[in-house]
């Protein structure tokens, strides 16, 4: 099973921390120690730690991104929403990270369109790095789509008995309802980041380009 380490802190205006990160594990999720944890419930279990980390991707993406454009309001939500990953995510929690995802997209948008010459210049280094954390991130959510079907078609009331605590099942749920949808917006984001990248002299990643393919 993969585990995600989210490394964001405040150092130059770029949301990266050496002095504290959240890994995620099984047990975190209420997961494990269970003798007799079914498949569906495994598969379940690393569904939710990938879906964590996609999610530290683009968090750590979205940061450096914002951080190169001068949105410092955004960089402080990220590093709200980053601190809500150290733990057991609940489902307000999820969607808070969700909705803070959104808004900094939402930023980063106007900001690609309505650069002036006037504009103090984009760290172009801390872009890059943005490209690919987030490009990473959007591969990720892209690579959770065959398990979120699966999701659907669970029974509640068998996972639990198999020792899947109520709330990563609904998290699950939660996971299986907005993935798809925030996944088409950070494809978009990406998308913009790509084109303003180019179109000022900035270098592109192979993982972000490669992170667009099949969109």
């Amino acid at each position: 099973m993969n585990k995600y380490i989210l490394s964001l802190f405040v150092s130059t205006g770029l949301l990266i921390s050496n002095a504290s990160h959240a890994q995620l594990n099984l047990s975190q999720f209420g997961i494990g120690g269970h003798s007799a944890v079914s498949t569906e419930t495994g598969g379940l279990s690393g569904l939710l730690q990938n879906y964590i980390g996609a999610n530290q991707e683009v968090l750590n993406g979205q940061s450096n991104l914002a951080s190169a454009m001068g949105l410092s309001s955004s960089v402080g939500q990220i590093q709200q929403a980053a601190g809500l990953l150290n733990g057991t995510p609940s489902v307000n929690q999820l969607s808070k990270i969700g909705g803070t995802q959104q808004s900094v997209s939402q930023a980063l948008t106007q900001a690609f369109m309505s650069r002036g010459v006037s504009a103090p210049p984009v760290n172009k280094q801390a872009f890059t790095e943005g490209l690919a954390a987030l490009g990473k991130g959007v591969s990720q959510y892209a690579g959770l789509s065959s398990g979120l079907g699966n999701i659907t078609q669970m029974n509640p009331a068998s996972l639990l008995q198999s020792g899947l605590n109520p709330q990563t099942a609904q998290a699950a749920s939660y996971i299986a309802q907005s993935a798809p949808g925030q996944l088409k917006s950070l494809v978009v984001t990406l998308s913009q980041a790509v084109q303003f990248a180019s179109n000022n002299g900035i270098n592109v990643p192979a993982v972000a380009t490669a992170a667009l393919k099949g969109f």
